[in-house]
């Protein structure tokens, strides 16, 4: 079974076929919902509000090998609300989920199949800037959710995670006496 039913049956039937990025931002008090285009519309049962040429995103990319790559979404002319929420970034921003889906549309951008995510990631910093008495532009970058999978919670053999997992454990508490050492393996 295909992902995008109805968008290969378009694509088939020799219709145009569009697609659109839509971003969704998991603010503590206002999630937002947003796309590239020049009005609303309705994917997934949410209205994404349009943006039209206001929005850009920048560096969304496949993580290839060991590098962790950032992401950069830019608001320009965005509302004074936005630009409260970026002075209040540590509590309401730091940390917070970010997802991009991608969603296919026809000629009339209604939608054919389901948003599929393309990307998630983990928002880090916003900033805004200003120019004249109603330009403000806001910048915000993210992480993807592999950042810092190279540290797990209580996944590393040292004595501290071995008790926090189980407390009075004396098993690993000779580990920091073997780093650099030689073992003679096997002994003859």
């Amino acid at each position: 079974m295909a992902f995008f039913n109805a968008t290969a049956a378009a694509a088939a039937a020799g219709r145009t076929v569009r697609a659109a990025l839509l971003v969704h931002f998991d603010f503590v008090d206002t999630p937002k919902r947003v796309w590239a285009g020049p009005f609303n519309v309705v994917a997934g049962g949410f209205t994404w509000e349009g943006l039209g040429e206001f929005g850009s995103i920048d560096g969304l990319e496949q993580i290839i090998g060991a590098n962790a790559p950032q992401t950069t979404f830019t608001l320009s002319g965005v509302s004074p609300d936005i630009v409260a929420l970026a002075r209040n970034q540590s509590s309401h921003v730091k940390g917070r989920d970010v997802t991009v889906y991608i969603q296919f549309c026809d000629d009339g951008w209604q939608t054919l199949d389901d948003m599929y995510a393309v990307w998630s990631g983990v928002l880090d910093q916003m900033r805004y800037s200003g120019s004249g008495p109603s330009l403000r532009t806001v910048t915000c970058t993210a992480e993807g959710l592999w950042t810092n999978r190279r540290r797990p919670a209580w996944g590393l053999y040292t004595d501290r995670d071995q008790n926090q997992r189980f407390p009075g454990d004396r098993g690993l508490e000779q580990v920091s006496d073997l780093v650099n050492k030689t073992i003679r393996w096997p002994l003859f």
